[in-house]
């Protein structure tokens, strides 16, 4: 199949298999979700570092309560967030009764600035294969989040039996997830080397281009700096030579790029969202210390 029919495969398979969970009655989804809590639970509650979860959407398995008792036991439970397209999914501290604001797809988020970065990741499935590929909604979130994750994490995939598929086609760009969990436990996933040959495995980011993985080169943080630099409200001198101080860090050649409109968006959501894409550590930690001035400097 060429990309462009795996594509259109993919379009009609996701809608099939989402018709078909949502069509699952809830008696049989409950019981089904909690074979999958029952099984999930010792392993994030031994996760060492945040566990990453998401809010049940379109019939997916409902685990919030494990979530709720994963924080009451101390443990630090994250939510995924989209932020913009093509872009790394950023994931943010939840706990029973935190403030929640409405997400893409109207899909509930913490309202907060905070943000983790989880070791486990827990991530429903529309589908999965036997080589533990997952076909998702399309966007490719998860996909890039992975390539982008830093240090060592584990990716559980989540569904129901009904779920899998022979295969979903994978591309270059598709990475696998270390296991599937369903309510018949966890599943094995082939060998590497009896993969399709379009298959790649989970890569770093030093692997995986800039542009997919949603960040930006020096020339677009550079003009991106510029443009906060030159901002009408920015009047806090501490910013304004803060982001100075990053300027100089980047070459000078990289000021010839054009910053994309900020819009109405306030400086230290323009910040964020800067940060969000950045993946050079050190610019990273400078840019929140930015971030953190900017935020001090609206609450005076």
């Amino acid at each position: 199949m060429t990309p462009d029919e795996i594509k259109a495969w993919r379009k009609e398979e996701r809608a099939r298999q989402i018709t078909a969970r949502v069509a699952i009655p809830d008696q049989q989804r409950e019981a089904w979700t909690q074979r999958i809590i029952a099984r999930l639970e010792p392993i994030a509650m031994a996760a060492e570092g945040p566990v990453s979860f998401y809010w049940p959407f379109r019939g997916e398995p409902n685990l919030r309560p494990l979530m709720r008792r994963m924080v009451a036991a101390g443990k630090v439970v994250a939510l995924p967030v989209v932020l913009q397209q093509r872009q790394p999914l950023e994931f943010r501290p939840w706990t029973p009764g935190c403030t929640m604001e409405l997400g893409v797809w109207n899909i509930p988020i913490p309202d907060t600035k905070e943000r983790v970065t989880p070791r486990l990741l827990l991530s429903p499935v529309v589908g999965f294969d036997p080589m533990h590929y997952r076909l998702g909604y399309g966007g490719g979130f998860y996909d890039r989040t992975l390539a982008a994750l830093r240090g060592p994490r584990a990716v559980i995939g989540v569904g129901f039996d009904r779920q899998a598929i022979e295969t979903i086609h994978p591309l270059p760009h598709d990475i696998r997830m270390d296991r599937i969990v369903t309510e018949s436990g966890f599943t094995d996933a082939k060998s590497r080397d009896l993969e399709p040959e379009l298959a790649s495995p989970a890569c770093l980011l030093a692997e995986a281009p800039d542009a997919y993985a949603g960040y930006l080169n020096e020339a677009e943080i550079a003009a991106e700096l510029q443009a906060l630099r030159a901002a009408s409200d920015l009047q806090d001198l501490a910013i304004v030579r803060a982001l100075d101080q990053l300027l100089q860090r980047l070459p000078a050649q990289a000021a010839a790029a054009e910053a994309a409109s900020g819009g109405s968006a306030s400086i230290t959501d323009r910040l964020t969202q800067l940060q969000a894409r950045v993946r050079d550590d050190a610019l990273h930690a400078a840019l929140g210390e930015v971030l953190r001035l900017a935020q001090k400097a609206k609450k005076t």
